[in-house]
């Protein structure tokens, strides 16, 4: 390509940079002159042209930016093949791109390819062309070309990515992954496969066709050794060995998993759900949380009779009370919190009298930690309101409220944050929900000191109390309509950010309220 040359597009590079440099600082007035004076020394470069269109196309003159474009198009198009590189493409792909003109950037492509049949760069534009316009067939296609010209696995992978997706989203899904596999295996037999990717890939258009039996067997041979981690490797053979109803192999898979990975609370949830012959209800993955507590395993489908539900869950418990003694750290959680999860499913089945016990265990050991509310969300929810008296009234006893340390702040927020998920808070009087307010503000204070070494945009300790009493008053004033309370939850807020300014929650709430109230400047200052 001529840009390996120290051209770009056909024109020095000197020239050129100056424009993106403008392009890139939203210099875009000084941009167009220079593009103009480029243009009057290349009158016909397509790239030029394209850098022109980029140009008005920044300026919000979207007309414009595609005449340009189109002209650039048709300069291709013509017998002038000097300056015909993928950079200029490129540029006029952006373009057409953010004019919403997908077709145009592809049929560039696509001209080009004609042109040169064997140029690799050129292949690959086209190929993220028809993926922006959702072309499998022709995305098929286009990485099969580029497999069959340079023969590099990353190429096949793409081929076989696009088939997966017409078999996801057209019939016949049946024959095309066949194809698929086929491909792989022909690739394997003469280069074998050579990164992990590449495996997972092939272990899963085995899984597609319901071939557990001969994933497994791959995992299990030379190929099985791509896989980085070993807990990788076992939780994929958990996997099949679960959808091949295989149940006792893969409770003894996943128990690995978690001999070696015990903060594992999804493999914990499949080896409880193996052990119950039972489904696991696992959400779509938002945060990278070792725990989640909407993850929960189904109580009501399984073939086993109550006995053999209770003996496995007695084993299950054994096996969870091992992994506690092995690991009696704070930053582990996931067998405590397997526990509860065990003691639930004896709730369930009307046969518990510990499930109490367990979050109460649980609060005790991690109480003091933020995340110790959300993690037991869904079994706070299975409480009755004196359970959820009682439960309150044991963590409150559990440590001293008067005391400044980081551990009595963080078991005195949980206690706040429990109340607040179960909506206990809506339920008091106007009185106590003042009361409850000031307490918050009246901790944040005196727990200060707490924070006095953190780096000045380190999240302080008990900075959400501040959040969750300027929730309370903003309650306070929907529930009396008394403006007062909007006041006091901004002056609350105010008097966070005097004390640390980088608490980007006190900020977002302060926008809204401000906007609210009609001090757009102060919302806007924010």
């Amino acid at each position: 390509m001529a840009s390996k040359f120290g051209l770009a597009g056909g024109i020095p590079e000197r020239r050129v940079r100056p424009i993106w440099d403008a392009v890139d600082s939203r210099q875009y007035k000084s941009a167009l002159k220079l593009c103009t004076a480029l243009l009057a020394k290349h009158p016909t470069s397509p790239y030029a042209l394209a850098l022109k269109a980029l140009t008005l196309e920044r300026m919000g003159k979207p007309d414009e930016a595609l005449s340009v474009c189109l002209e650039a198009k048709e300069l291709l198009y013509s017998n002038n093949i000097f300056h015909f590189d993928d950079l200029t493409l490129s540029t006029l792909q952006i373009v057409f791109q953010r004019l919403e003109r997908l077709d145009l950037a592809t049929s560039c492509y696509e001209y080009a390819c004609t042109k040169y049949p064997n140029n690799l760069e050129l292949m690959m534009g086209l190929f993220n062309c028809y993926v922006r316009e959702y072309s499998y067939v022709k995305q098929q296609q286009t990485a099969l070309r580029m497999y069959k010209t340079v023969g590099e696995e990353r190429f096949l992978l793409w081929a076989v990515c696009s088939i997966q997706l017409q078999a996801y989203f057209s019939s016949g899904g049946e024959k095309l992954l066949a194809f698929a596999e086929a491909l792989l295996k022909k690739h394997i037999s003469s280069h074998s496969l050579h990164e992990p990717e590449a495996l997972s890939l092939y272990v899963s258009i085995l899984e597609q066709q319901a071939k557990y039996d001969a994933a497994l067997e791959v995992l299990s041979g030379d190929l099985g050794s791509l896989m980085g981690r070993e807990e990788d490797k076992l939780r994929l053979q958990g996997r099949l060995l679960t959808q091949a109803c295989n149940y006792v192999a893969a409770s003894e898979i996943y128990q690995k998993v978690l001999e070696s990975c015990p903060d594992d609370w999804e493999s914990f949830l499949h080896y409880l759900g193996c052990l119950l012959e039972r489904d696991v209800k696992l959400p779509k993955p938002t945060t990278g949380e070792h725990t989640c507590s909407s993850c929960s395993v189904d109580s009501n489908k399984t073939s086993l009779s109550e006995e053999v539900v209770e003996s496995r869950l007695a084993s299950a418990l054994l096996f969870v009370q091992k992994l506690q003694k092995n690991d009696s750290s704070d930053s582990v959680r996931g067998p405590h919190l397997a526990n509860i999860e065990i003691e639930r499913q004896h709730r369930l089945s009307g046969n518990s009298t510990k499930f109490m016990e367990a979050l109460v265990n649980y609060f005790h050991r991690f109480g003091h930690l933020s995340c110790s509310s959300s993690d037991v969300e869904i079994y706070l929810h299975m409480l009755s309101g004196d359970e959820i008296t009682e439960l309150l009234d044991t963590i409150s006893r559990s440590f001293d409220a008067s005391s400044v340390s980081v551990k009595a702040l963080g078991l005195t927020i949980t206690t706040f944050k429990v109340q607040e998920l179960l909506g206990t808070l809506l339920s008091k009087s106007t009185t106590d929900l003042q009361r409850i307010a000031k307490g918050m503000v009246e901790t944040f204070y005196k727990n200060l000191p707490l924070s006095r070494d953190l780096d000045p945009q380190e999240s302080m300790h008990g900075e959400e109390l501040l959040s969750m009493a300027s929730n309370i008053l903003v309650q306070l004033f929907w529930r009396t309509r008394n403006l007062g309370y909007l006041l006091e939850a901004v002056l609350v807020l105010e008097f966070g950010l005097t004390v640390r300014k980088h608490v980007w929650q006190y900020k977002i709430t302060l926008v809204h309220l401000y906007s609210y109230l009609g001090a757009l400047p102060l919302a806007h200052r924010w």
